[in-house]
């Protein structure tokens, strides 16, 4: 059962350049005369310059405290360089200030921008939705191709953000080297220190990272970003969401010993019994300096979620002396006597430090939060720890109305909250590697992963996905996305990008992502069903109920199932959702699904501030734009619940209700949970009388097992029932305790039963009934009697009178008429009404085909 996690050498070199790009700041293009362009800006082949290999999301700290918080903003050894930047924006790259980047340059009069954030949500050019193909000309590897004139690229054509700001270097890092992280730039950048170009990125979702200790000065350095906001890259950013650009997640300046724990991994395999594990760490160590350096030792120790050290948990290995610009792999094994297991259901988490020592000198310290933990496929089902589980879930973009794709760690943690207040388990990271503090905030509070890459080409559909030219990029970014979450133990999938087509640049990079990490499976939606998917698990998306079911029974499927996108929740829609989780509870091989989408991804337009609204697609005049399909969320853009909400919530409960012997007050219960006990739960019970509540109170304790049923007998006291009243007893489960997602009290699980209680009605004994008058007069029927009247008109069999005291209650038209058409919105036009209208429903014309007023004796027509 050992899942080592490998590492792959020359994987990481596919996203490096050694050597640094030519101080020049720009290049002809020759479809665009007049133009300048950086060349790199439209080469596919050109993923960085100068850039860090892909690591791990590490910190260095600078002792044991820090160490145990696991805190990497809070380092003794991190500088957040974010704030307010001097910020210079122009819509055509010819108009941008070439040199702005010199140390003597005067940006006096540039204004300022908050970083991170998007540029367009500052203010400057245009946010742009696309449902799916590009904003641009399509004209790949190109960018700057001359779009349609009514495009918003034709005179916003490929604008370019110049960012320039001032730090200085802690006086303890003297002596460390230094690197400057982006955690997201969208969509390509030049970086510069005091006047001395950096290097390049591309990857708007993935960590660019730099050494910038040889362009570092003591006092005060300058810092240039010159971002575009089209590359090659873009094409293979086609996501279902708002195009926006610039610097928009933190920038981080750290440093780190001259031999340095470069990128680590931590893998935690456990026993035939699950129950002992053993603790795998395996750590790159490189030497970064220009003389070698002497033997040393690395080692990690385990400290228990309270942080307390746990002995007899930790090991250590010598590292042989490096050689100037060597790297060096060793690893260490700790036995781990019965650790609580990570789940998502029981989110525990440990430490693990890792120290690297120089005989007496300062050691490096990095840290870990560690997750016990072990994924397998074993034939259809998908276990975790031993133990089926099901990812009931959602597909989650990062966008907030005010801020754009700029997403804070307490709107993460409030988006975490409201998820798994509606019962969810699962994230699929649509379509890229998130923020990364996403990941471990899902660590923490417990949530599955499928960890997508920074991966859709869906306006090239089929054509990037199997071209020569785009596997480096492809692969690459998968390479990222695992090589920098690898030891988050929330990711439980590793998927390979979305709706790109399967092609040979697909393969590719699942091949890769196998190579690397053998302790999760892969995923792509278009590999499909059967031998041809060389995907661990199978997936499919918006399969309806009837071939889901066919597929979980067929004998082609070998593998667990996923619906990575299901239930389309566009306006009033999500259907079926609690058929489908019917569906995915009854077959072994269903793993379940993620409805599209989480959130609602308007954005807030204040470019008029006396009448700011929500925008959807074309709301800042973008061209083109699929109008209001941004707005298919669960909650509303501000994570307000839409009346989905509730609806998920009950589908996904993992709480059942049934009657089992009503008569006797007795309801069956099962636990849906895979690892949790109802005992951390309190049940209530109402009974109510035509609506109104006659008895309540509290379900007895019940430690009921992960999977199993239980007979409950409600105590309901004896009462004679009321004569033709409806009873009904409403049940629920809410938690026991606090949570660090949620207060004690909160319900998380509920059901309506009718109850067998009701008394037979009294019979209406009508004594004296007053006889209906009926008349016929100028082609009208009336009927009146006691208080009341009605007539209607015998030509078009309508109801024109209504009439109570004499007082017509109908419209001056009159009644009721058939009418089958309503107005259409966007998911009808793409699915429904053509057929509607082929059926003739919108242009229907009513016709009398007999009339006939009828006494107690007979009827006339």
């Amino acid at each position: 059962m050992i899942k080592l996690l490998l590492f792959c050498v020359a994987a990481f070199a596919l996203n490096s350049c050694t050597v640094h790009a030519p101080d020049t700041a720009s290049a002809s293009v020759p479809d665009m005369p007049g133009v300048s362009v950086p060349p790199e800006i439209e080469n596919e082949q050109i993923l960085g310059i100068n850039k860090e290999p892909w690591h791990s999301t590490l910190m260095p700290y600078a002792n044991m405290g820090e160490a145990l918080q696991t805190n990497r903003r809070q380092s003794s050894f991190a500088q957040s360089l974010n704030g307010a930047w001097k910020f210079h924006w122009v819509k055509r790259p010819e108009l941008r200030p070439v040199d702005f980047y010199r140390t003597d340059f005067d940006d006096s009069k540039w204004k300022t921008i908050p970083v991170p954030s998007n540029w367009q949500m500052q203010g400057y050019g245009t946010p742009i939705y696309r449902n799916l193909g590009y904003t641009i000309q399509r004209d790949w590897p190109r960018v700057m191709s001359e779009p349609p004139t009514d495009y918003t690229a034709h005179e916003e054509r490929n604008p370019v953000g110049s960012y320039r700001r001032e730090f200085s270097v802690p006086a303890n890092w003297k002596g460390r080297r230094v690197f400057l992280n982006f955690d997201g730039v969208d969509a390509a950048f030049f970086l510069w220190i005091n006047g001395k170009k950096v290097g390049y990125s591309v990857n708007s979702r993935n960590a660019a990272e730099f050494d910038v200790s040889p362009y570092l000065k003591s006092g005060t350095n300058s810092l240039a970003v010159e971002v575009y906001n089209y590359c090659a890259g873009s094409y293979l950013e086609d996501m279902d969401m708002w195009r926006l650009s610039g610097i928009f997640r933190n920038v981080t300046l750290w440093s780190a010993p001259v031999v340095h724990v470069r990128d680590f991994s931590v893998t935690t395999d456990l026993d035939e019994r699950y129950r002992n594990a053993t603790l795998r760490v395996a750590a790159k160590i490189r030497n970064y300096g220009a003389q070698s350096v002497p033997a040393r030792t690395f080692a990690a120790s385990l400290f228990d979620p309270s942080g307390k050290a746990m002995p007899g948990t930790s090991a250590q290995i010598a590292v042989p002396a490096l050689a100037a610009g060597e790297e060096r792999e060793v690893s260490v094994s700790i036995p781990v006597a019965n650790p609580a297991k990570w789940t998502a259901e029981t989110p525990t988490l440990y430490t693990v430090v890792l120290n690297l020592t120089d005989g007496a000198k300062s050691p490096e310290l990095l840290s870990q939060r560690v997750g016990f933990r072990e994924i397998e496929v074993k034939g259809r089902r998908f276990c975790l720890n031993g133990v089926p589980i099901k990812l009931k879930g959602a597909n989650r973009h990062e966008n907030w109305p005010d801020t754009g794709h700029y997403v804070s760690e307490a709107r993460m943690i409030q988006d975490i909250k409201v998820l798994k207040g509606a019962n969810c388990n699962h994230v699929r990271t649509s379509h890229y590697s998130n923020d990364p503090r996403w990941y471990e905030l899902c660590d923490q509070y417990g949530l599955y992963l499928v960890a997508e890459a920074n991966v859709e080409c869906h306006g090239y559909y089929n054509v990037l996905d199997r071209e020569p030219r785009y596997e480096k990029a492809i692969v690459d970014r998968n390479v990222a996305n695992v090589t920098n979450f690898k030891n988050s133990p929330s990711i439980v999938i590793w998927s390979m990008g979305n709706e790109c087509g399967g092609g040979s640049n697909i393969r590719a990079a699942e091949k890769m992502v196998r190579s690397l990490d053998a302790t999760r499976p892969t995923h792509y939606e278009a590999f499909g069903i059967g031998a041809n998917n060389p995907a661990g698990i199978d997936s499919q998306m918006y399969t309806n109920i009837g071939s889901l079911t066919q597929s979980a029974e067929s004998a082609d499927l070998t593998k667990p199932l996923y619906l990575c996108e299901y239930a389309h929740a566009m306006f009033n829609s999500m259907g079926s959702l609690g058929d489908y989780n019917d569906v995915f509870d009854k077959y072994p091989s269903l793993l379940g699904g993620a409805i599209w989408e989480w959130e609602d991804q308007g954005l807030w337009n204040r470019r008029d501030p006396k009448r700011p609204f929500i925008a959807y697609g074309g709301g800042f005049g973008d061209v083109p734009n699929d109008h209001y399909f941004i707005h298919k969320g669960v909650v509303f853009s501000d994570r307000t619940p839409k009346p989905h909400y509730p609806e998920v919530k009950r589908a996904y409960q993992w709480i059942g209700f049934a009657p089992a012997d009503l008569s006797k007050n007795q309801i069956k219960i099962k636990n849906k949970y895979a690892f949790l006990s109802l005992s951390g739960f309190k049940g209530t019970w109402i009974l109510t009388e035509d609506g109104a509540r006659v008895q309540n109170g509290v379900l007895p304790a019940l430690n009921l097992a992960p999977g199993k049923e239980a007979i409950l007998t409600v105590p309901i006291k004896t009462f004679r029932p009321k004569a033709g009243a409806h009873y009904h007893l409403n049940v629920a489960m809410a938690l026991g305790k606090d949570t660090l997602w949620s207060k004690a009290g909160y319900e998380i699980a509920r059901t309506q039963l009718e109850m067998p209680m009701a008394a037979p009605a009294p019979v209406m004994v009508v004594e004296t009934t007053k006889r209906l008058q009926l008349t016929k007069s100028s082609g009208v029927v009336s009927i009146k009697g006691e208080g009341f009247d009605l007539s209607f008109d015998p030509v078009t069999g309508q109801l024109t009178r209504l009439a109570r005291g004499g007082s017509n209650l109908l419209l001056p038209d009159g009644g009721p008429r058939l009418h089958l058409w309503r107005a259409q919105h966007r998911k009808d036009d793409e699915y429904a009404a053509n057929g509607w209208e082929q059926m003739g429903l919108k242009s229907l014309s009513a016709k009398v085909v007999q009339f006939e007023v009828c006494g107690a004796a007979h009827c006339n027509t």
